[in-house]
C-alpha cells in the first residue's frame, strides 16, 4: 500500500512539474548592453538595432480631429511592416517601408504604391507619416543626420529631439530587450500630435 502511495505521489509530482514546463513563459530575449548600462553604449546599440517589433497604441489628433488606433509595427533589416486597426477606416490600414519604397493596403483591401500610397496615409491620418525616420524614432533616439537634442546633462540619455520639423518627446522608459526602451512618447509638429503607448517590445 505504501509502495503504491509512493509511486502515486511520485507520478502526481511528474505530471506536476511537466505541466509547469509547459505553461512557463521562455526567457526574454537579451540584445541590448542593459537597461542599467551608460546611456551612451545603449544608444551605440540602439542605432544598430535593425530588427525588433513593437504592439500597443495611439492617439492621433490633426486638422481638428483626433482617433486611436492599436499598432502593430515589425523592422526587419530595411524593411518595416505597420499596421493601425481603428476608427475613421483605418480598420485593416497596411502599409510596408523597404528604404524609400512605400505600399499600402487601405481597409478596402485596395493596395497602393508610391506616391498613391503616401497620399492614402496622409488622407486617412490627415498629415505626411514620417516614415523615413520612424524606425529609429520608435526607439527614442533621431535619425541619422541634423537634429536638436534634449539630453540629461549628466547620463546623456536622451529624453527628446526636434528632427524634420517634428519634436519628439520620450515620456517613458521601461526595461526591454536589455534596453530602457521608450515606454510612452509624443511626437509633434505644428497641425498634427501623435502619443504612443508600448505594450510590448520583442526581437
Amino acid at each position: 500500500m505504501r509502495a503504491r502511495l509512493r509511486v502515486a505521489c511520485g507520478a502526481a509530482a511528474l505530471l506536476a512539474l511537466l505541466a509547469g514546463c509547459r505553461t512557463a513563459p521562455p526567457p526574454a530575449p537579451v540584445v541590448g548592453p542593459g537597461a542599467d548600462a551608460p546611456w551612451p553604449q545603449q544608444r551605440a546599440a540602439l542605432e544598430k538595432l535593425d530588427i525588433y517589433s513593437l504592439n500597443g497604441r495611439v492617439a492621433v489628433a490633426a486638422k481638428g480631429q483626433g482617433f486611436s488606433a492599436s499598432l502593430r509595427y515589425r523592422q526587419q533589416g530595411q524593411r518595416a511592416d505597420l499596421s493601425l486597426d481603428g476608427p475613421m477606416g483605418l480598420g485593416g490600414m497596411r502599409m510596408q517601408v523597404a528604404d524609400r519604397e512605400v505600399s499600402v493596403t487601405n481597409s478596402r483591401g485596395e493596395k497602393l504604391d508610391g506616391d498613391a500610397a503616401r497620399s492614402e496615409i496622409e488622407n486617412r491620418l490627415g498629415f505626411a507619416l514620417p516614415l523615413a525616420e520612424l524606425r529609429w524614432w520608435l526607439l527614442g533616439i533621431p535619425a541619422p543626420g541634423e537634429a536638436d537634442l534634449i539630453q540629461d546633462a549628466a547620463t546623456g540619455e536622451v529624453s527628446g529631439f526636434v528632427q524634420s520639423g517634428w519634436k519628439v518627446v520620450v515620456n517613458a522608459r521601461a526595461p526591454a530587450m536589455g534596453f530602457a526602451m521608450p515606454q510612452r512618447l509624443t511626437a509633434e509638429r505644428e497641425d498634427a500630435r501623435l502619443k504612443l503607448l508600448v505594450e510590448q517590445w520583442a526581437p
